[in-house]
C-alpha cells in the first residue's frame, strides 16, 4: 500500500491538474483502508524528500482533524500514530513538516481531551522533561517542541496553565543562574508563551507567575538586544506586545520597570534600528494603556526627553519626508508617532508644559536638527492637544513657527511649514483670526516660488548655470549630491523637491477654513497660483497648484467665479482621455479640483457644464485606466455632480451604479496575509474534488490581512458617493437604496477605520433618505439592522475616531428621523447603555485602566477622552427626540446627575469648554422632554442661574438659552420662579458684552414672554429687550423673538403700541438680512407686518417711508408672500 500512496503523493505534487484530480480521488478511496493512516505516518517518519513527507503529513492532518474520522481508527493504530507523531516532532528539522505535525498533535489532543487518561498529561510530561534538561541541546529541542505545539493548539494547552507557566518561569530562572539569558531555549519559551496569553486572563496562578516573571523577561530581552539579532529580539519582544494586547492589567505593577527598559533600548544608538523601533512603538501603546500609572509615577517627563532625543538623532542631510507614505521606519519616525499618541492620550495640561521645556532651548539651538525636531513636535501634538493649544499657546507658537519659516536651513523651514499646516488643520476656527499675519508669509513664499520658476524658463530652456540661492525656498541645504544631479532637479517638467508639499499643505489647510475672510486675499492668492499652473512647470508643481485651488474654493465659494473661466481653461487641458504616465497624477488632481468646484461655486454656475462632465465620467469609467485611484476621482466627481443635477441623475445611474457597487464590495483592498503553510494551502486548493478537506479547523485559517491603500481609498470614495446620491437625488436613487444599504453594511467591519467611518456615514444617510422618501417599511427595516450594529460598534470598536464619528452622525439621524429611528424598547436600552458607559469609561476605545492610586475620579482626561464625553453628552438630547417624552424622562433621570457632576469637575478645574458643552447639552434636552421638563425644574433652574455668572462667554450663552428652554417646556411649574429668572437676566444684560450671549438673553426673555406674558413686567422688560435687538450673531433666536412679538401683539397689545415702530424696524431688518431661520418664521413675520400696516397705518408708514429703499423692499415682501 505504501507504493500506492507514494504514487498518489507524486500525483498531487505534479503540475497536471487532471492528474491532481485523479490522485485526490484515489486518496479518498485509500482512506477506506484502515492501514492508510499508518502508511502516511511511516512516510512522514521516513527519510524521503521533504515535499513528499510534507504532503503525507498534510493528508494525515486533514483526515484525522475530524473527530468522526479519528474515532474510526483502531485503538492500536491510534496509539502508534500518537507515539510516532511525538517522535517526528523531536527528530524532524524541516519547518513545514514540523508545523504540520504539531497541528496533527493539536487535533489529537482535542480529540483525546474527554478521555479518562488524557494524552495531554503524556505530552506535558514529554515537554517538561526536555525543557528542564541541563543539556542545552535537549532543552532547546524541548522548547522548540513547546513553541510549535502552543502555536498549533493554544486553546487545548490553556487548560493546563498551572503546569505550563511554572515551567516557563523555571526556564527563565535557570537561564539567569547560568549567566546567559539569550539562549534558543529562552527564546522558544518566550515565543511559545505568547500563544497562551490570549487565554491567561482569569487564571490567577498563571497571572501571578507572569507578573513575577516580568523582571526576568526584561532581563532576557536586554540580553537579546545586546546580542544584536534584530529578528530574534523582535520575536522575543512579542511577549510584551501580547501582554499589552491581551492582559494589560498584568503590566500595571511593572510599568516603571518596563518603561525604563524601553527608554534605555530606545536611546542606545549602537543597537539595530529595528530593535529600537519595536520598543519605541510599544512605548506609544503603553502611553495609551497605562497613562494614569505613568502620570502617578512621574514617568512622562523622562519619556518625553527620550522621544525628543531620538527624534533629534536623524542626520539633517536625510532627505526623507517624515510624513509622507514613503517615509522610512526609523527610530526618529517611530518616536514622532509615539509623541503623537502621547498627545492624543495624555491630559494636555500635564503633557504640554514638560514638552515646552524641551523645545524652548532646542528652538534657540545653533544645531538645525534640534530646531527641525522642535517644529515637528509642535506639529504632531496639534491634533491631540488642539483645545489646549488654541486656548493658551497658539499665538506664541504661531510666532515661533513664523520665525521657523524664515530659518536659514531648508529642512527646518519644511518642518515649520508642517507645523503650520497641522495648526491650520486642527486648530479651527481659532487660528483663522491670525490670517492677517500668516497669509502674507505664505504669499511671499508662493511669490518667490513663482519667480524662481519663471527665472528657469526662457526660450533656450532652463538656466543650468546657477544653483538656487541659499536663501531660496528651493535650496536643499547640505544634501551631498553632485552639482549636475542638483541642477537636474530644476529642469522644466522634472519633479520639484518633495519639501514643497509642506508649503502647499500649510497653504491649503489654512485657506480652506477661512470662509469669507479669504475674499480680500483672492486677487493676490489666485495670481500666485496661476503662476504655479503655467504649462511649462512640472506636472507635480501644477498638481499642487490645482489642489490649492480646490482648497480655496471650499472657503471662497461663489467669490471664486471671477477666476472660474481661467481655472476651467487650465482644467480642460488636463481632463484628457489619454495622457503620458507622468501626467496621470495631474489628471486625477484636475478631476478632484473640478469636483470641488461643483460642490462650492454654486449650482447655477455648474449646470451648463454638467452634461459634458458626466459624459466624461462615463467615458473614463468605461475606457479609462484600470486604476483604483483614478476610479476614486471619477466617483468623487460623479457624486459632486449629483448635488448639482439632483433627480436628473436617474438617466445615468443605470450606466455606472453597478461599477460603484462592485468597488464597495470588492475584496481587492484586503489581501490575505500569506502564512507559513502557503504551500500546502496552494496544493489543496488546486483541486475541486473533496477529500473532506473543505471544512477544516481554525488552524487552517489565514493568519491575517494586509490592506492595499489605493483600493481602500477607492472603496471609501465609492461608499461616500452612494451616500451623496441618497442625499441629493431623491426618488432617482430609490431603486438602489436597498442594494446600497446591503452592500455598504457588508463593509462596516472593515479593518481600515476610515472605511468603517464611511460606512457609518452612508448608512445614516440611507436612513434619512428612506425617511424623506416616506418609505416607512424600508426605514423600519434599516433601523432594525443599523441601530443594534451601531450600539455594538460604539461598545467594541477600539478606534476613538470611529466612535467619535458614530456618536456625531447618529445624532443627525435622531434629529431628522426622530420617533421612527428607535423601533422598540430594546434598541432604546442599547443606545442609552452606550451613552451611559461612555460616561463611565467602559467602552473598548477608552482603555480604562486603574492607576492603583485610589483616586480614579480625580484623574485628568486627554482631549480625546473629553471629546468622547462631549459627543455622548450631545447625542443624549438628540436620542431623546427619537423617544416619547415620558420614556426619555426616565433615561434623563438616570443620567442628568452625571452632567451635574461633570459640571462641578469642570468648575473645579476651570475648564470653560467643558462647562459650555454641559450647559448646552442640558439645555437641548428640554425639547425632547417637553412637559416632563417640569420634573427637573427645581434641580436645574438654580444651576443655570449660577451659570449666567460664569467667566466664560459660551457657558453664559448656553446658560441663558437653557433658562429659556427650561421655562418654555416646564410651563406652569416655572411661573413662581419668573422673578428670580428675570432678575438674573436683568443683571446679566447689563454686564454682558459678548454678542452671541446677549442674543441668547433676548431669546430667553422672549421664551418667558411666550410662556406667560402676564408674569413679565413688560413696562420695564420690553424697552430693554428691544434696545438689544436686532440679534447680532445667534440669529436662530429670531424664531423665538418673532413668536414673542406675536404673543405680545395678540395678548398684550396695549403694552407694545408705543414700540410698534421699533418692532417693525427689527423685523424688516432681520428679513432683509436673511436672518430668519426658516420660511415659516419669515412668513409669520411678514404676516405681523401686514397686520400692523392694517391696524396701525401711521406707525407703519413712519417706518416704510423712511427711505425709498425700505419702501420698495417692504412692497416686494408683500408681493412675494401674498
Amino acid at each position: 500500500m505504501e507504493a500506492a500512496i507514494l504514487d498518489i503523493i507524486s500525483g498531487i505534487l505534479g503540475t497536471d491538474t487532471e492528474r491532481i484530480r485523479q490522485s485526490t480521488a484515489k486518496m479518498m478511496k485509500a482512506y477506506e483502508n484502515p492501514d492508510s493512516l499508518l502508511v502516511l505516518t511511516q512516510i512522514v517518519m521516513s527519510d524521503r524528500a521533504v515535499q513528499e513527507r510534507h504532503i503525507a503529513a498534510m493528508l494525515l492532518k486533514k483526515r484525522i482533524s475530524k473527530l468522526r474520522h479519528w474515532q474510526l481508527v483502531p485503538a492500536e493504530h491510534q496509539a502508534a500514530i500518537k507515539t510516532n507523531m511525538l517522535q517526528v516532532l523531536i527528530a524532524v528539522k524541516e519547518k513545514t513538516v514540523k508545523g504540520t505535525v504539531a497541528q496533527i498533535i493539536g487535533s489529537l489532543v482535542r480529540h483525546e481531551a474527554e478521555k479518562e487518561h488524557s494524552w495531554m498529561e503524556e505530552i506535558l510530561k514529554f515537554i517538561y522533561e526536555r525543557c528542564s534538561s541541563p543539556d542545552p541541546t535537549e532543552s532547546e529541542r524541548g522548547s522548540s517542541i513547546f513553541t510549535t505545539l502552543m502555536d498549533a493548539a493554544p486553546d487545548q494547552f490553556s487548560n493546563h496553565m498551572d503546569t505550563i507557566f511554572p515551567l516557563f518561569a523555571g526556564v527563565l530562572v535557570t537561564a539567569e543562574a547560568n549567566g546567559n539569558m539569550a539562549t534558543p531555549t529562552v527564546f522558544n519559551m518566550l515565543a511559545g508563551t505568547c500563544y497562551l496569553l490570549p487565554f491567561v486572563s482569569g487564571h490567577s496562578g498563571a497571572e501571578q507567575i507572569v507578573v513575577k516573571a516580568i523582571p526576568l523577561i526584561l532581563k532576557a530581552l536586554g540580553a537579546f538586544a545586546e546580542k544584536g539579532d534584530s529578528q530574534e529580539f523582535m520575536g522575543a519582544f512579542d511577549i510584551i506586545d501580547a501582554m499589552g494586547e491581551y492582559v494589560p492589567h498584568l503590566l500595571t505593577g511593572n510599568v516603571k520597570l518596563i518603561l525604563e527598559f524601553c527608554l534605555v533600548i530606545a536611546s542606545n544608538q549602537q543597537l539595530e534600528d529595528s530593535i529600537r523601533v519595536q520598543v519605541i512603538t510599544f512605548v506609544g501603546s503603553l502611553m495609551r494603556l497605562k497613562k494614569k500609572v505613568i502620570m502617578k509615577q512621574k514617568l512622562l517627563e523622562p519619556t518625553l526627553a527620550v522621544m525628543f532625543e531620538v527624534m533629534c538623532q536623524d542626520p539633517l542631510d536625510d532627505d526623507d519626508d517624515y510624513f509622507s507614505s514613503e517615509s522610512s521606519n526609523s527610530p526618529s519616525n517611530a518616536a514622532t508617532q509615539t509623541l503623537d499618541l502621547m498627545a492624543l492620550h495624555m491630559a494636555p495640561e500635564k503633557f504640554i508644559p514638560p514638552l515646552l521645556q524641551l523645545l524652548e532651548p532646542a528652538l534657540q539651538s545653533p544645531q538645525p536638527v534640534l530646531r527641525r525636531s522642535s517644529f515637528i513636535c509642535m506639529g504632531v501634538i496639534a491634533e491631540g492637544c488642539s483645545e489646549a493649544i488654541g486656548n493658551k499657546y497658539l499665538e506664541v507658537m504661531l510666532n515661533i513657527v513664523k520665525a521657523g519659516i524664515f530659518d536659514s536651513v531648508m529642512l527646518v523651514r519644511v518642518a515649520a511649514f508642517f507645523a503650520l499646516g497641522q495648526f491650520s488643520e486642527y486648530l479651527q476656527p481659532t487660528i483663522c483670526k491670525f490670517a492677517p499675519q500668516i497669509l502674507p508669509v505664505l504669499f511671499d513664499y508662493l511669490s518667490q516660488l513663482v519667480m524662481e520658476l519663471k527665472a528657469g524658463h526662457n526660450s533656450n530652456g532652463p538656466n543650468l548655470d546657477s544653483v538656487p540661492a541659499k536663501d531660496s525656498i528651493m535650496y536643499l541645504d547640505k544634501i551631498q549630491i553632485k552639482r549636475r544631479s542638483l541642477l537636474a532637479k530644476y529642469r522644466i517638467g522634472t519633479p520639484e523637491p518633495k519639501h514643497m508639499d509642506r508649503m502647499f499643505y500649510a497653504l491649503e489647510t489654512f485657506c480652506e477654513n477661512l470662509e469669507d475672510d479669504i475674499v480680500p486675499h483672492l486677487p493676490t492668492l489666485m495670481d500666485r497660483l496661476f503662476g504655479v499652473l503655467e504649462p511649462q512647470n512640472s506636472y507635480r508643481m501644477r498638481e499642487m497648484g490645482l489642489s490649492a485651488i480646490a482648497a480655496v474654493s471650499t472657503a471662497a465659494k461663489v467669490h471664486l467665479m471671477p477666476y472660474f473661466p481661467r481655472i476651467m481653461s487650465i482644467l480642460q487641458g488636463c481632463l484628457v482621455k489619454e495622457c503620458p504616465k507622468e501626467m496621470q497624477s495631474l489628471r486625477i488632481q484636475a478631476i478632484d479640483t473640478l469636483a470641488a468646484l461643483c460642490r462650492e461655486v454654486g449650482k447655477d454656475n455648474i449646470i451648463p457644464l454638467a452634461d459634458d462632465t458626466m459624459n466624461f465620467c462615463l467615458m473614463m469609467l468605461e475606457d479609462g485606466p484600470d486604476d483604483p485611484e483614478f476610479r476614486r476621482s471619477i466617483y468623487n466627481l460623479m457624486s459632486s455632480l449629483s448635488s448639482v443635477v439632483n433627480e436628473s441623475m436617474a438617466s445615468v445611474f443605470p450606466k455606472f451604479i453597478d461599477r460603484i457597487m462592485e468597488s464597495v464590495i470588492s475584496s481587492e483592498d484586503v489581501l490575505p496575509h500569506v502564512s507559513d503553510n502557503a504551500e500546502e494551502d496552494l496544493i489543496l486548493d488546486t483541486t475541486d474534488v473533496e477529500i473532506d478537506l473543505d471544512q477544516t479547523d481554525d488552524e487552517d485559517d489565514q493568519d491575517g490581512y494586509q490592506v492595499e491603500n489605493d483600493y481602500v481609498i477607492e472603496k471609501e470614495e465609492a461608499i461616500m458617493a452612494l451616500k451623496e446620491f441618497a442625499a441629493h437625488t431623491g426618488a432617482a436613487f430609490a431603486p438602489y437604496l436597498q442594494s446600497a444599504f446591503e452592500n455598504v453594511y457588508k463593509m462596516i467591519d472593515h479593518p481600515q477605520d476610515d472605511v468603517r467611518k464611511a460606512c457609518i456615514d452612508a448608512i445614516c444617510g440611507f436612513i434619512v433618505a428612506l425617511y424623506k422618501l416616506g418609505d416607512a417599511a424600508g426605514l423600519k427595516r434599516a433601523c432594525e439592522i443599523a441601530i443594534p450594529k451601531f450600539a455594538h460598534m460604539m461598545r467594541t470598536d477600539d478606534e476613538v475616531g470611529v466612535v467619535l464619528h458614530l456618536l456625531d452622525v447618529l445624532g443627525d439621524v435622531f434629529k431628522d428621523v426622530q420617533l421612527q429611528a428607535i423601533n422598540n424598547q430594546e434598541h432604546a436600552e442599547l443606545i442609552f447603555g452606550c451613552i451611559r458607559d461612555v460616561f463611565t469609561n467602559k467602552m473598548a476605545c477608552q482603555f480604562n485602566e486603574e492607576s492603583g492610586g485610589g483616586d480614579e475620579e480625580d484623574s485628568e482626561e486627554s482631549e480625546n477622552d473629553e471629546m468622547l464625553f462631549e459627543n455622548a453628552a450631545n447625542l443624549f438630547p438628540l436620542f431623546g427626540l427619537a423617544l416619547q417624552p415620558e420614556l426619555f424622562s426616565l433615561y434623563f433621570g438616570r443620567l442628568y446627575q452625571f452632567y451635574v457632576q461633570r459640571l462641578a469637575k469642570a468648575k473645579e478645574r476651570d475648564i470653560p469648554e467643558h462647562r459650555a458643552y454641559i450647559y448646552g447639552a442640558l439645555a437641548d434636552s428640554f425639547k425632547a422632554l417637553k412637559g416632563c421638563s417640569a420634573t427637573y425644574f427645581d434641580g436645574l433652574c438654580p444651576l443655570f442661574i449660577t451659570g449666567t455668572k460664569d467667566s466664560d462667554a459660551k457657558s453664559r450663552q448656553n446658560s441663558y438659552y437653557a433658562l429659556g428652554e427650561l421655562v418654555i417646556h416646564s410651563e406652569e411649574k416655572s411661573f413662581e420662579s419668573y422673578p428670580a429668572i428675570l432678575q438674573a437676566l436683568s443683571e446679566a444684560i447689563v454686564r454682558e458684552s459678548h454678542p452671541a450671549a446677549l442674543d441668547n438673553i433676548c431669546g430667553a426673555v422672549a421664551r418667558l414672554i411666550v410662556t406667560n406674558p402676564d408674569s413679565v413686567p413688560l413696562a420695564q422688560v420690553l424697552p430693554v429687550l428691544l434696545n438689544h435687538l436686532p440679534l447680532k450673531e445667534d440669529v436662530v433666536e429670531n424664531d423665538m423673538i418673532q413668536k414673542a412679538f406675536r404673543v405680545l401683539y395678540v395678548k398684550a397689545r396695549p403694552s407694545i403700541v408705543a414700540h410698534l415702530e421699533q418692532i417693525l424696524v427689527i423685523t424688516i431688518e432681520a428679513i432683509y438680512k436673511k436672518q430668519m431661520p426658516d420660511d415659516e418664521t419669515t412668513e409669520s413675520a411678514v404676516a405681523l407686518i401686514k397686520e400692523i400696516r392694517a391696524n396701525y397705518p401711521e406707525q407703519f408708514n413712519q417706518v416704510s417711508n423712511a427711505n425709498p429703499e425700505v419702501f420698495n423692499y417692504v412692497q416686494t415682501l408683500f408681493i412675494y408672500w401674498k
